[in-house]
């Protein structure tokens, strides 16, 4: 009952002048609203590494040319930076603990006709287990086959993305597109992977054999990237270090002089969207904590001079009976009171906040159930702390010098 009552009288106070209370407030609104704009942000980018790292693959390695030529290496004499089926070959072979391999070479934006209709989209020429190691099924129809890589056989599987603007609603397979200069007949339908957190359509490519492309389409000897899947029972990160030492090696290049290939593991691929995300997270954090402390100072300068305002009700309050504790308790309750105040308008402030950014931006943002648990203990911290010397002051305040 007691509480209840003090509760009562210090609202009764803070509305009394609800300017003053807003300025108590402010600190926290601002400070609440950001650490909830960084959590959902925090929330959405660990929700988008996790799909990157789905969609990569559980143990997948990626080897991609950082360059097209070198212009220093071992010896001073220029290297190439390119893949070739001879570096596949040798990952194969000297390379441990693997499931699988598959080279592939892509071109982009190429043009495809079917009928009246044409589009652009990315041409890869894959290896008969590219479907596999890339973890990427057909929906309808076959996959790319060894008899189709040998026989050098003029067959594609087309993502949705093509396969909807080239026939619609229509089963495409067994009809023929015309693919630069090259007729292809369509033996199935990639299952769809949809957009990335980018943009990028995924499902906007065609597969081809990969001795078709080379020889057919494309006429050139390098190879794009390489696809790795590694065994569970081997360590993913000594793997990709393994090939990568293997691949300097094969291309007699340093890579302390100059770093020419690029292998992404899933793991360094979870491990660099993490160290970017915690970074900015810290810095974003310790802003919020600036504003809780300038929010701190800024109410408990407004309650000194609250109390000193209120030395009269004070002295009359103790006059009549009130002990000191009731006079630091109500003290402090007007103190959690308006910070509950911002509480509430910082969490609102931080979701319309994070709406916009996920409306109007391609920064990811997901709901974080710990932004309203932090908030809460930040709020009523603040509070207290701050308020504590005023609420201090003002019950240790003589009753008949607070009247005088």
């Amino acid at each position: 009952m007691r509480i209840g009552r003090l509760f009562r009288e210090g609202m009764t106070a803070l509305m009394s002048n609800k300017t003053r209370t807003f300025l108590m407030a402010l600190g926290t609104i601002v400070g609440i609203g950001a650490l909830t704009v960084i959590l959902f942000i925090s929330a959405g980018t660990k929700r988008e590494v996790a799909q990157k790292a789905e969609r990569f693959g559980a143990r997948a390695i990626l080897i991609v040319p950082a360059h097209g030529k070198m212009s220093q290496a071992v010896g001073g004499k220029s290297a190439e930076a390119k893949l070739k089926m001879a570096d596949a070959k040798a990952i194969a072979d000297q390379i441990e603990g693997l499931e699988g391999i598959s080279a592939s070479t892509s071109r982009y934006s190429q043009p495809v006709k079917a009928g009246a209709v044409q589009t652009t989209t990315n041409v890869d020429a894959v290896e008969a287990n590219w479907h596999f190691v890339w973890d990427w099924p057909v929906a309808s129809g076959a996959p790319i086959t060894q008899t189709d890589v040998d026989k050098l056989s003029r067959v594609c599987v087309l993502g949705t993305t093509p396969k909807v603007e080239l026939f619609g609603d229509a089963d495409p397979i067994g009809t023929e597109i015309l693919i630069g200069n090259v007729w292809f007949k369509v033996k199935g339908v990639l299952a769809s992977r949809g957009i990335t957190g980018t943009g990028h359509d995924r499902d906007r490519r065609i597969v081809i054999p990969f001795s078709t492309g080379m020889r057919r389409l494309f006429n050139q000897q390098h190879i794009s990237n390489i696809r790795v899947k590694v065994n569970a029972d081997y360590d993913l990160d000594a793997t990709a270090r393994s090939i990568e030492a293997l691949l300097y090696q094969r291309h007699n290049i340093d890579p302390a002089i100059e770093s020419v290939f690029t292998v992404f593991s899933t793991n360094s691929l979870v491990k660099r969207f993490e160290g970017v995300s915690e970074t900015v997270s810290r810095l974003l954090i310790a802003l919020c904590g600036l504003s809780f402390l300038v929010g701190g100072l800024v109410l408990m300068n407004i309650m000194l001079i609250s109390v000193a305002e209120r030395k009269a009700e004070i002295g009359l309050r103790k006059a009549l009976g009130a002990a000191r504790r009731d006079i630091l308790v109500q003290f402090l309750m007007e103190a959690v009171a308006v910070n509950g105040l911002g509480l509430v308008l910082g969490w609102c402030l931080g979701m319309l906040t994070a709406w916009i950014i996920a409306r109007f931006t391609q920064i990811p943002v997901a709901p974080s159930v710990l932004s309203f648990v932090l908030g809460g203990v930040f709020s009523v911290g603040v509070a207290l702390v701050f308020s504590l010397q005023p609420a201090r002051r003002a019950a240790n305040l003589d009753p008949v010098e607070a009247i005088r």
